[in-house]
C-alpha cells in the first residue's frame, strides 16, 4: 500500500496534458458526449508514469450521486493526449447519470471529479414497447428499435396484445380470404412469374429482375395501415429479437387462454405474440400451437420465399414461407 501512496504523490511530475487535462491529478474526468435517450460516450485522461503503464483506467457512473450501485465502462487504451473514450449503453430515457474517471492499480483506486449528464427523452409511439433492442446499421451507426403492443390489423394495431390480428401475403397491404399464387398481387399465376421483389430471373415473369430484397413502404403492410416510422421489422431485427429477448411460452396470456410466447427484453420490457397459426389457401393452420410473423426480407436464393420468425411452445426458429402464404404482422417502429 505505501508504493501505491506514493505513487499518486509523485503527481508533479506527470505529462502530457491539454486544455482539459490537469497536470496535477493522475485522472481527470472528462465530458459526456454524444448522448441520446439510450447511451453516450464518456471520456476521460490518466496521466500514467511509466510505473503504472498497466493500470486499469476508465468511468464510474450510477443515477445516484453516491455511486453504491455504480457500473463500470473500462477504457481500452489512451491517445497521444492521454485521453480515454468509452461508450455506455442501456441508460434509462430523461434520466441524470453521475460519473467520473477512475484508475486503478491493483488494490489502489484514484478517482477524478464527478461530472453528470442527462439522457434524452424519447418520443416512443402510441402503441409501442421499448424492449432495450439497440440495432447497428451498415454504416455503424445505431437506432433504437421499438416493437408493436400487438399484432396488425386492417384499420391499425389490435385493441389487445392477444388478438390473432389479419394475416396478410408477403408484399400485401390487405387481408383477403384466399392465400395462394393464383391471388397473390406480384406474380402471373405461379412462383415463376415474380412481377417485384425477384433477383433470378428463373423466377421472374418472361425473365424480369428488379434485385429489390427488402419491401418498399408501399408494399409494407405495417407502414400502409399505421403510418408515420412504422413497417414490418427486417430479418435482422427479427434475428437480434430472438436473440437478446427471453421467449417464454404461455398457454393463458392474461387469463384469456390464449397461447403463444411472452418476449421480454433486455431491459425487462415484455410484448406477447399470440400463436395465431397461418393461412394458406382458404384455411387456417396451426392456430393456437404455432405463431408465424413475416419480415420484410426477400430470400437471397430464391425470390418466391420470404423471411419470418416462428414459434411454438419448444422452440423458437427463423425459416422462409411461400411470399402467397398469410402470416401474421408485428410492426416496428423507430
Amino acid at each position: 500500500m505505501k508504493r501505491f501512496v506514493l505513487m499518486f504523490a509523485a503527481l508533479g511530475l506527470l505529462f502530457s496534458c491539454t486544455p482539459e487535462n490537469n497536470p496535477g491529478e493522475l485522472t481527470t474526468t472528462g465530458e459526456a458526449l454524444e448522448v441520446t435517450d439510450y447511451s453516450a460516450i464518456l471520456t476521460g485522461y490518466a496521466n500514467l508514469p511509466l510505473e503504472m503503464g498497466g493500470a486499469e483506467v476508465g468511468v464510474m457512473y450510477d443515477k445516484n450521486r453516491s455511486f453504491e450501485s455504480a457500473k463500470k465502462a473500462v477504457a481500452t487504451g489512451l491517445d497521444g493526449n492521454n485521453k480515454f473514450t468509452v461508450p455506455v449503453n442501456g441508460l434509462e430515457q430523461g434520466t441524470t447519470y453521475y460519473f467520473k474517471s477512475y484508475v486503478q492499480n491493483g488494490m489502489a483506486v484514484k478517482y477524478g471529479a464527478v461530472k453528470s449528464f442527462t439522457t434524452q427523452k424519447s418520443t416512443i409511439p402510441a402503441g409501442a414497447v421499448d424492449l432495450g433492442i439497440v440495432m447497428t446499421r451498415e454504416d455503424g451507426t445505431t437506432y433504437k428499435l421499438y416493437w408493436a403492443t400487438s399484432n396488425l390489423c386492417k384499420d391499425g394495431l389490435c385493441s389487445n396484445p392477444e388478438d390473432y390480428g389479419d394475416y396478410y401475403a408477403w408484399g400485401e397491404t390487405e387481408p383477403k380470404l384466399n392465400y395462394s399464387w393464383s391471388t397473390y398481387k406480384w406474380c402471373k399465376g405461379n412462383s415463376s412469374t415474380m412481377t417485384k421483389y425477384c433477383n433470378e430471373s428463373n423466377y421472374g415473369y418472361n425473365g424480369f429482375t428488379d434485385n429489390k430484397t427488402v419491401l418498399a413502404p408501399e408494399d409494407d403492410a405495417a407502414a400502409v395501415a399505421l403510418g408515420g416510422s412504422w413497417r414490418m421489422p427486417t430479418k435482422a431485427e427479427q434475428d437480434e429479437l430472438r436473440s437478446q429477448c427471453t421467449w417464454t411460452w404461455t398457454t393463458n396470456y392474461n387469463g384469456t387462454g390464449v397461447r403463444g410466447r411472452l418476449v421480454t427484453g433486455p431491459n425487462g420490457n415484455s410484448i406477447f405474440l399470440p400463436a395465431a397459426g397461418y393461412r394458406a389457401g382458404t384455411s387456417l393452420y396451426y392456430a393456437g400451437s404455432y405463431g408465424y410473423y413475416w419480415s420484410s426480407s426477400l430470400s437471397t436464393d430464391s425470390p418466391y420465399y420470404a423471411y419470418f420468425v416462428y414459434f411454438n411452445s419448444g422452440s423458437v426458429y427463423w425459416d422462409l414461407d411461400l411470399r402467397c402464404d398469410g402470416q401474421s404482422v408485428r410492426p416496428v417502429s423507430e
